[in-house]
């Protein structure tokens, strides 16, 4: 029996890489997109992602951890975004931090979530994003 969450969105068709070190985190966004219809692809730190963009086509969104051990996300996805310019990056932290808001919008991700994430919050900002 599945622990998905029916969440009631159509994202059928779209590929969604989730990048966390936090398995939590990991197992929640599982749930929570299951049923959505998205491909997902989970990986665990910056360089998962940099080799996955070189051998994959280019995600619909990238779900990005601000703290990942070898990077900080929202340098990482304005690194990646360069060579990338069309791509949609949503940062997702745990921890308050100073001016992270103005950080994500200086460099062009499309978004913040903060941990605990709120699911009708996060399916807001999707649907924004990846429609």
């Amino acid at each position: 029996m599945s622990n998905a969450m029916n969440t009631g969105i159509n994202l059928s068709g779209k590929r969604i890489v989730i990048v966390d070190d936090d398995t939590v985190s990991r197992i929640f966004l599982r749930e929570l997109l299951t049923l959505s219809g998205a491909e997902l692809t989970f990986l665990r730190n910056g360089y998962e992602l940099i080799k996955y963009l070189e051998t994959n086509p280019e995600p619909n969104l990238i779900l990005l951890d601000v703290r990942l051990p070898d990077a900080d996300g929202v340098e990482l996805a304005a690194q990646v975004m360069v060579t990338r310019p069309g791509l949609k990056v949503i940062a997702e932290t745990a921890y308050a931090i100073d001016g992270l808001d103005d950080k994500c919008q200086k460099y062009g991700l499309k978004g913040c979530i903060y941990k605990p994430i709120n699911k009708d919050e996060l399916i807001k900002l999707l649907l924004n994003v990846v429609e």
